[in-house]
């Protein structure tokens, strides 16, 4: 019982904070975070809190519970991903002082009509990044409490809706800040507990079979660097991730927040996979899905046990309010209000407000209608890399063109990641997002080398 007390109050906690934040919130910029105003720490909190969610915990153990170390490995696509977009692309947010969302970036760079469409397309991948961290809440939740799958998405939606609605980015970035903390000590302390527990590294080892510690598990080489480069391209820049560069206090801090997040994301894959092996050694689940929650459950004392239950929570959250929040903020700043600009202060913020409720509903929604967590990822990521990435990275580089250019590269990308993976079904076990983002590539300078005078090189 006190566990579960823990994770109430956790729970509460939240709620709290997003009640508290909403009493701040008196407009649409309250709601935004507009302003330069969070240094290199929080930037750096926030932005791990948001990309480690259910995937590259829960999901990193339950991989390498059941086929070996290789996963962790591939995630390293993601973390190495992450350095170099804050040692080449962060910086460049100095290009754009005004702009709070992609889509406000792409505007400047390309166009309203590219504008328009980048908000439609982050809103469409951050709602199916929502609808798989939803259901990833209710496993966690029905592992933890014991209740079912359906109610414990209910119960981490009903959380995660009233501090986003209320409180905006600012709550968020508040509750990632704690959510931060609990996961950043959490996970390693239990790795350490359980390996304790199993008698050392050594003992543990001896008890699982070798297969397990090959780097590419068993894949092909081909089909491990297809995950490894979609890892790093699939939500390389997603709207959650550019809000937290475009609300630096300067590019240069926002940089150095950038590369200490993949640094840390790097030891923390490690960490996570460890924990999956090292519950299978002990034996605690023949489930791999269930193998992080139920080795807290087996080894932890009641009190730490429900500090390290809050931690999983909090994992879970940190990554389902911040892509909440960017649909929401995208869809509505750089679509809807284009079409709605004589809008007051009040009526911009109860259409965020709403919108924000309505994309979390359907998020939910859309969790007990498709249950495979990862067809929802791999949807929701061909509506990003293959559209988005290649012009927004090219305009953090300094590079503007216009409206035609955007739009043909996006198309490109989108159409050719959809026959690749629908009507082709991922021929050499290639993703279709890392092809389409080529496709994009191509498209982009093709249309430099065609049409020179649509490019303007910014004086650096």
């Amino acid at each position: 019982m006190l566990d579960i007390a823990i994770v109430i109050l956790y729970l509460i906690s939240l709620v709290g904070i997003g009640l508290r934040g909403g009493r701040d919130v008196k407009n649409a910029a309250d709601f935004t975070a507009s302003g330069k105003q969070y240094g290199t720490f929080v930037i750096f909190a926030t932005l791990s809190a948001s990309f480690i969610g259910g995937g590259y915990s829960s999901g990193n153990a339950a991989a390498a519970f059941e086929n070996g170390i290789g996963t962790a490995f591939t995630l390293f696509g993601f973390g190495i991903g992450m350095i170099l977009i804050g040692r080449y692309l962060a910086p460049g947010v100095r290009y754009f002082p005004d702009a709070k969302t992609v889509g406000g970036v792409i505007g400047e760079a390309y166009g309203e009509s590219a504008r328009h469409l980048a908000g439609i397309f982050s809103f469409l991948c951050c709602a199916g990044v929502v609808g798989a961290q939803m259901e990833s809440i209710g496993l966690v939740f029905h592992s933890l409490l014991g209740v079912s799958t359906k109610a414990g998405t209910l119960i981490g939606c009903f959380v995660v809706l009233v501090y986003t609605t209320f409180g905006g980015l600012g709550s968020v970035i508040f509750a990632d800040m704690l959510q931060f903390i609990l996961l950043a000590v959490g996970m390693p302390l239990l790795l350490i507990l359980s390996i304790i527990k199993g008698g050392g590294v050594e003992t543990l080892t001896t008890q699982l079979p070798p297969e397990l510690f090959s780097p590419v598990n068993a894949l092909t080489f081909p089909a491990f660097l297809s995950l490894f480069f979609s890892m790093m391209c699939g939500e390389a820049l997603a709207p959650p991730y550019m809000q937290r560069l475009l609300i630096g206090k300067s590019p240069r801090s926002t940089a150095r927040g950038t590369m200490l997040s993949g640094l840390f994301s790097l030891p923390f894959f490690l960490v996570t996979a460890g924990v999956g092996l090292t519950a299978r050694a002990l034996n605690v689940t023949d489930t791999a899905a269930s193998a992080m929650p139920d080795l807290i459950l087996a080894i932890l004392p009641v009190g730490l046990r429900g500090i390290l239950m809050a931690a999983m929570v909090s994992i879970i959250l940190s990554a389902a309010d911040g892509f909440l929040n960017g649909a929401t903020v995208s869809l509505v700043c750089d679509t809807i209000l284009s079409r709605l600009p004589h809008l007051s202060d009040r009526a911009q913020l109860r259409l965020l407000r709403g919108v924000n409720l309505f994309t979390g509903i359907a998020a939910v929604i859309v969790s007990f209608c498709v249950p495979d967590v990862f067809s929802i990822l791999l949807l929701a990521y061909s509506f990003w890399s293959p559209v988005i990435l290649v012009p927004l990275a090219a305009a953090l580089l300094g590079i503007r063109s216009d409206n035609l250019t955007f739009l043909c590269c996006a198309f490109t990308g989108f159409i050719v990641c959809f026959i690749w993976n629908i009507l082709l079904s991922q021929p050499f076990g290639i993703d279709g997002s890392i092809v389409g983002t080529l496709a994009n590539l191509a498209a982009f300078i093709l249309c430099k080398a065609r049409y020179p005078h649509f490019v303007v090189w910014i004086r650096r």
